[in-house]
């Protein structure tokens, strides 16, 4: 089950998270995290999600996978439902770069206040955050990453290993 903490968060993502927060209840929006780090196996099972075909399973054997990684079943309907693009270890989720939200209407989830969702992105950018709501090919509005951290350690890492 993908955590909901923050701490799982690489440092620099976590203190980007936090402002992001901060500014987030100053505009009066409440939010509630749902997930930072993820699995590459549930990001796997997660990626069959709608690709039943593809992978020639039933939505019974990806509730199955499903159960065995500690998540709660799905409907036929939802199994067909395509909610990510991204591979195992293609996903920032895997290495503490990404989070999850959902604003809070009366404490409870508001998945479609797009009005909510925008300032969230807002927000975001000021931050220094990338919003999954301004992708092209897949909106994805929970979603928030932080690219500059990314090109960071990949600009380090090229540095001390090549390219």
């Amino acid at each position: 089950m993908a955590s909901r903490s923050i701490n799982d968060l690489h440092p620099c993502t976590r203190k980007k998270v936090r402002l992001f927060l901060k500014y987030a209840k100053d505009a009066g929006i409440d939010v509630l995290i749902y997930c930072t780090y993820r699995s590459p196996e549930e990001q796997h099972v997660l990626y069959m999600q709608g690709r039943l075909d593809e992978y020639g399973i039933t939505t019974d054997d990806l509730n199955r996978v499903r159960e065995e990684i500690g998540l709660y079943p799905i409907s036929e309907k939802e199994a067909n439902r395509i909610v990510t693009n991204a591979k195992p270890w293609e996903s920032f989720h895997q290495y503490g770069l990404a989070f999850d939200c959902v604003p809070l209407q009366g404490g409870k989830p508001d998945w479609d206040n797009t009005v909510a969702y925008s300032i969230l992105g807002d927000i975001a950018l000021k931050v220094g955050l990338t919003w999954g709501g301004t992708w092209e090919n897949f909106k994805e509005y929970p979603h928030f990453q932080d690219d500059e951290t990314y090109e960071h350690i990949l600009t380090i890492y090229k540095k001390h290993h090549g390219d």
